[in-house]
């Protein structure tokens, strides 16, 4: 769980988490599968491929009994050992928890489980969220290994016959694409633009990373030392190029798929794709990933609201993904529409350039110092930190279905830190929301209406920058815009950064598909029954085909389960409706 934090505590977590550990042994061994010693009656269990072959998230004790006491006899979970490393964690102002990791095997895998441990009213510990989680599968050896080879050269397929053909070479169809190829199975990426990275070379020049160094990096490759704590775009675009090189990842780039078609009989998919100046190609795989998100690369188009009088606006207008710098900007007025991160970037780089910059914000923005989000991220950030697979293991401890309640307490916690930069913003006008709809909240759920300050709240909170709030823009006149409430605000340039149309990925599915495969698949991207989020990174309800979405971190965790899933397929692991496994 992000945001937690460690304290000194008289007891002893691992005498603790020992005993628990082997409670647990003896409920799951029992004939009656009764967990009422190991977990709480309000407990989660979320577990990812290490018991079913899916994302699954139960939750309260009957429910958790119901569901996994068949998978786990199936399994027959075995070798536990508890790792070091645990602690005392603290989420809320006052909840005391017990957070660690076991490893065990499975007839057919190597997994872990993260446990978090609360007290009970008798005093006993008993988890409150288990997360388990499928780390490799037996008698598949890492073809990268410890030691990742550099520059390895990639050995083409000629008959252009693979396993997997990964669309979208961004920071998750290179993670897939890695991952894949780690555990053998050929993969072919095909990227529409010339060169990789271009998705990151084509934003505003200041751009960068909110997010310390070592929570970003893909699987095998870290981004080198120098690039520094926060990792400006045009560096991430040279590592995803650098990422191909190293590891030696089959790309084939100005390629897009002209065609597709999909034989259940045979289980094969045959791709007809179109290469720059060349005929096309055609492809057969098992299976197909679409990782080109639901931004732009999906398909989006920047968003601009249609405000009356703007032909009759003397300025000029762009859209914030038309803008790269300050640098190539003459004009002095500036107006920067939109209260997001490109928003505030963009209106920093405009009044650090000289200009006289104002922001419009149409309703609450949740702002959060870099220093807060290091607090969230303390198991990537400072000395003596994990390796980062148990950073990351940490980092999801809890289920996504308590996330609302653990972030409004986390947010609790870590108030003080922004106060000051809080109560001066709103003393110039800054719309804050209330403490429930906090950072966090928009972070994870409304996946918008944030801003991560990077040194604009500086600029606003010592007049450098404008800030426009609480009323809409009613037209445009000449000399700039008019709102709702007679004022008036003088532009040269107006700068809308206001988003993307919204696509969903079943939008993506028929762009790269056809209608009927897209009508096939379930309503990707938002969250299902178990608050797990649907057809990414998992099952999509069309066999074979499969998304991966998300930040750097995501396609670093995700990408490695989504590989599992593929590998047990083509193993044969899993039974004929593809719910459960079949012991080797």
């Amino acid at each position: 769980m992000s945001g937690v934090e460690t304290f000194s505590a008289p007891l002893s977590a691992e005498a603790i988490s020992s005993a628990w550990l082997a409670a647990f042994i003896c409920d799951i061994s029992s004939p009656s599968f009764a967990l009422k010693h190991s977990f709480t009656n309000d407990s989660y269990w979320r577990d990812l491929l290490a018991f079913t072959p899916d994302f699954r998230t139960l939750h309260a004790l009957p429910k958790i009994e119901q569901f996994f006491s068949v998978p786990v006899a199936v399994a027959r979970p075995s070798r536990f050992r508890l790792l070091p490393g645990v602690r005392h964690r603290r989420i809320g102002p006052t909840k005391t928890f017990i957070q660690g990791i076991i490893q065990f095997h499975t007839v057919i895998a190597q997994c872990t489980g993260v446990f978090t441990l609360t007290q009970s009213e008798d005093s006993s510990w008993r988890a409150w969220s288990f997360v388990t989680m499928m780390d490799q599968l037996s008698g598949v050896v890492d073809r990268f290994g410890a030691h990742t080879p550099l520059c390895r050269t990639a050995e083409w397929n000629t008959t252009m016959e693979y396993t997997a053909v990964v669309v979208g070479a961004g920071q998750c169809g290179l993670s897939v694409a890695a991952r894949l190829e780690n555990l053998g199975i050929s993969t072919l990426v095909l990227e529409r633009s010339a060169v990789i990275g271009n998705s990151w070379r084509s934003r505003y020049e200041s751009l960068e990373t909110n997010t310390p160094r070592a929570y970003n990096h893909l699987p095998f490759v870290t981004f080198p030392e120098g690039c520094g704590k926060y990792i400006p775009c045009g560096d991430v675009a040279d590592y995803l190029e650098n990422y191909q090189r190293t590891l030696g990842l089959h790309v084939l780039t100005l390629a897009r798929i002209s065609a597709a078609s999909y034989d259940a009989s045979s289980g094969t998919w045959t791709l007809s794709i179109s290469l720059s100046g060349q005929a096309s190609i055609t492809v057969t795989a098992r299976h197909v990933i679409g990782a080109i998100g639901v931004g732009t690369m999906g398909g989006a188009l920047p968003f601009t609201p249609s405000i009356p009088g703007k032909n009759s606006f003397l300025g000029s207008i762009i859209h914030s993904s038309e803008y790269r710098s300050s640098s190539c900007v003459s004009t002095q007025k500036v107006v920067v529409v939109g209260a997001g991160c490109s928003a505030h970037d963009i209106a920093q780089d405009m009044a650090n350039h000289g200009c006289q910059t104002v922001l419009v914000q149409r309703s609450p923005t949740a702002v959060v110092s870099r220093q807060t989000i290091d607090r969230f991220l303390s198991g990537y950030v400072g000395q003596n930190v994990p390796p980062t697979e148990i950073a990351d293991r940490f980092y999801v401890a809890l289920p996504l279905s308590t996330l609302q309640n653990s972030q409004y307490n986390t947010m609790e916690i870590h108030a003080h830190i922004d106060q000051d930069l809080r109560e001066d913003l709103s003393r110039h006008g800054y719309l804050l929301p209330g403490p429930k709809d906090n950072f966090l909240h928009r972070l994870s759920v409304r996946r918008g209406g944030f801003y991560i300050d990077r040194g604009c709240a500086k600029l606003i909170t010592s007049g450098k920058i404008t800030v426009k709030s609480g009323h809409e823009i009613s037209h445009f006149s000449p000399s700039g815009l008019v709102f709702d409430d007679g004022s008036r605000v003088v532009a040269d340039l107006v700068i809308f950064a206001t988003g993307y149309s919204k696509t969903t990925i079943k939008q993506v599915a028929e762009s790269l598909f056809g209608p009927q495969v897209a009508d096939t698949v379930h309503d990707l991207g938002g969250w299902d029954k178990d608050c797990e989020l649907a057809g990414v990174w998992r099952p999509t309800g069309h066999n074979g085909l499969w998304f991966a979405e998300g930040d750097l971190f995501a396609a670093r965790f995700y990408s490695q389960f989504l590989a599992l899933q593929i590998m047990a397929r083509e193993m044969g692991l899993l039974s004929p409706d593809q719910r459960t496994y079949i012991p080797c």
